[in-house]
């Protein structure tokens, strides 16, 4: 396991925040306040965040970066390839590390969404869940879908079972 490392904020950086400006330097690619606080934000959360939700994390914890130089930098690490964004029904994009999970080293398994329009729960499922829609899709149609890239839509269990509709609450699963 890699110990933790201090950044030059003094701040003590997490095993993934390292490895993702590792990654970023292997790529000759600037380490900038905004990047950091953007993959440092993306890395103390489980939930799906939404760029607004990022901006203000990242303010809270760089202050002086400025909206736009998150928004500069989300797109810049998702070309990279350090973050996936997925478009979830009614809502933001949200956003997520795509780096390895700081206690086994080995690399998350590719996963797709799933969004309740009733309370707005976003669910990660294995992606090879899908695998017999995506082959149907791409046999029968040509199309070749993009699962982690958008969310499926549907009802999650709590509210198929529950006698009265949720008001559109947001919660994680």
């Amino acid at each position: 396991m890699q110990a933790s490392k201090v950044t030059s904020a003094g701040s003590v950086s997490a095993p993934r925040v390292q490895v993702a400006l590792g990654l970023l330097r292997d790529q000759h690619e600037r380490v900038t306040r905004a990047r950091q606080a953007v993959i440092e934000v993306l890395d103390s959360s489980d939930e799906h965040l939404a760029a607004d939700e990022i901006v203000a994390l990242a303010e809270a914890t760089a202050p002086g970066v400025h909206r736009a130089t998150v928004y500069r930098a989300l797109s810049t690490l998702g070309e990279l390839g350090l973050i996936t964004h997925t478009h979830v029904g009614g809502s933001a994009t949200v956003y997520h590390l795509a780096l390895p999970a700081p206690t086994d080293g080995a690399a998350s398994p590719p996963h797709a969404h799933l969004q309740c329009t009733n309370c707005q729960a976003v669910i990660d499922i294995p992606v090879d869940a899908l695998d017999s829609l995506i082959s149907r899709v791409d046999r029968e149609v040509g199309f070749q879908v993009e699962p982690h890239h958008a969310a499926l839509l549907g009802l999650c269990a709590d509210c198929r079972h529950s006698p009265e509709p949720e008001t559109g609450q947001k919660r994680q699963a």
